[in-house]
């Protein structure tokens, strides 16, 4: 891959001394923060020096992490790679360990005197909202000693994830496929979309056959793996008093049981409207039967082309231009200062992500191939770039960390004005309702797909809460029944399909995937003011971008008029949803 198409990791440090130093300086500041212990209780001025430290370290500790995982998810075979980048979560494992005391010793703070604390130190106010925190979370945060404890595991915590991660990534060879000239395809992660949405049904199925013949090669050690992490979440939620391990995972959200459960309750009262998509889709097929290898296929796409990068560029700076000019020129910045490292190569980290770099700049990993459907995921990316971009530069290193539940909101609002923008600018009627059709894909892979991800996580952690013995075998019967009620009678749901949730890597960070169908029921909301020019309304969703996690993610989309506790905006997520398909059905009539 030519440099321009590379991370220029030289933005974070410019040569490895420039690391040693860093990593120096990162133990020099830890042994100032752990002259406050003991002593946070005696003053605001105690916990505002001690805060002011930490922070100053954690600018820098991010920097430090940020590189050493770049370089290992550029070449995860390389073993300097590899244990460059142990050594930076051994850093990290350590800042852990030696600012352990710092939350507990403030929550043994008598409420009444933090919050005096709060109101006469005007210092104080920068760590407003951490301290708040505090006092909100008082009673799950363990003792002092149980922390360090807590603390000094957290690599062996994660260990169950970068197994998976490794194992998936570099052990697996796929069997290869077969054209329909005879020529052999390389089967990878990064192809196995472009196979599934290819005309030929025999591709499609060979892709699904072969992806998941490894799966269910591996499933008893992938089973191990992901129980391992289940259990390891929901120990730690008992320890910390959680009433669950849901509650743990939306509270770090700053979301609630409601916005997951109202979620999902939607999605099942409207589960009709995706039945009657799948019954269009085998309409389209023209076929007896639609196969769940069938549904990546869509029937009215145009010819498929190769794209290039430049032109995929072109189209998300076209597309994105309603954010306005100081958005748009930010973007041209990323494409043009090697923000994104682009292609697929061997051994690099497959997917796609965006990371923010405090006092640098956000990186974006793709894995680019050529395909129109990669358009869409630059955009995605970019979004949550931007967010940081946002966040980072309004915000000190501590606030700035916005969460999940707000970020997957903005790389949403990117896909869906991209969307609007293609369909809106195609004049041809068959093209038009292929890419109408595409969005109806988009939608059902992230509303109704990431909804079923998120039930079958709940159904997982609620039964080894109650001690349920669970196999593989239970693991794949559940994940059966959930595609069965998900997808409806018009699709035939084939047995392999049972191993697919051992190659979710997101169910390793357990209650993740919610976020999705959140973040889209959101952005469809935003995006839809942004695109109809309310007026203001795209300056006041930047300036929610900007606020990092200075409020609560739910108290933040209300500043953009979304509440998501309510039902109202997955309904209105699936109103969306209905007038995309009837729109299908006029233009193919």
């Amino acid at each position: 891959m030519d440099n321009q198409y590379k991370w220029n990791l030289k933005d974070i440090f410019e040569n490895e001394s420039e690391l040693e130093v860093a990593k120096q300086e990162i133990y020099n500041l830890l042994k100032q923060i752990e002259q406050y212990k003991g002593t946070l209780i005696e003053s605001a001025s105690r916990i505002y020096e001690c805060y002011n430290i930490y922070e100053k370290m954690l600018e820098i500790y991010e920097k430090f992490y940020a590189y050493y995982m770049f370089k290992y998810h550029q070449n995860m075979a390389d073993s300097k790679n590899t244990e460059m980048y142990k050594m930076a979560e051994k850093v990290g494992t350590d800042i852990s360990t030696a600012t352990s005391f710092i939350v507990p010793e403030i929550t043994s703070i008598d409420e009444a005197k933090l919050k005096e604390f709060l109101n006469t130190d005007t210092n104080l106010a920068r760590y407003k909202r951490l301290l708040e925190d505090i006092i909100e979370n008082k009673k799950y945060v363990l003792s002092e000693e149980a922390e360090r404890l807590l603390a000094s595991f957290s690599e062996v915590f994660g260990v169950s994830e970068s197994s998976y991660d490794i194992f998936t990534n570099t052990e697996f060879e796929f069997p290869k496929i077969i054209d329909e000239n005879g020529e052999e395809l390389e089967l990878t992660q990064a192809t196995y979309t472009k196979y599934m949405m290819s005309s030929n049904q025999n591709i499609r199925k060979q892709a699904f056959e072969s992806m998941y013949s490894l799966y269910k090669k591996h499933i008893n050690t992938i089973t191990e793996m992901y129980i391992a992490r289940v259990k390891e979440n929901v120990i730690k939620s008992k320890l910390r008093n959680y009433k669950s391990s849901l509650e743990k995972a939306v509270k770090s959200d700053d979301s609630t049981i409601e916005v997951y459960n109202s979620l999902v309750e939607v999605v099942n009262e409207k589960m009709y409207i995706n039945h009657e998509y799948m019954n269009l889709k085998k309409q389209l097929l023209g076929k007896d039967e639609l196969h769940i290898y069938d549904i990546y296929y869509n029937k009215l796409r145009a010819e498929e082309k190769e794209i290039e990068y430049a032109q995929a560029k072109q189209i998300v700076l076209d597309a994105l231009a309603p954010m306005g000019e100081e958005y748009s020129n930010m973007l041209k910045t990323a494409f043009n200062n090697n923000w994104i490292d682009v292609y697929e190569e061997k051994n690099k980290m497959g997917g796609a992500y965006s990371m923010g770099v405090y006092g640098v700049h956000p990186y974006v990993l793709t894995n680019f191939t050529n395909q129109e459907e990669d358009i869409s995921t630059i955009a995605h990316e970019l979004g949550h770039a931007m967010h940081s971009y946002y966040s980072n530069s309004n915000q000190n290193v501590l606030d700035a960390n916005y969460t999940i539940m707000v970020a997957e909101v903005a790389s949403t609002v990117n896909e869906i004005i991209l969307g609007q923008y293609l369909i809106k600018n195609e004049n041809d009627k068959n093209r038009k309702a292929a890419l109408i059709n595409a969005e109806l894909d988009k939608l059902r892979a992230t509303l109704i797909r990431q909804t079923m991800f998120a039930e079958f996580e709940k159904i997982v952690h609620e039964k080894v809460e109650k001690d349920e013995q669970l196999t593989s075998d239970k693991l794949c019967d559940i994940y059966l029944d959930l595609n069965k009620k998900y997808f409806g009678e018009s699709v035939i749901v084939d047995e392999d399909i049972k191993y697919e949730w051992a190659r979710i890597p997101h169910f390793y960070s357990c209650f993740y995937v919610y976020k999705y169908a959140t973040g889209i029921s959101a952005a469809i909301a935003i995006a839809k003011k942004i695109l109809s020019n309310e007026d203001g309304f795209v300056e006041k969703y930047i300036n929610m971008l900007k606020q990092g996690c200075t409020k609560k993610s739910v108290d933040l989309l209300k500043m953009v008029d979304v509440d998501l506790e309510s039902k109202k905006p997955y309904e209105d997520a699936f109103e969306f949803y209905k007038q995309n398909l009837d729109e299908l059905k006029e233009l193919i009539k």
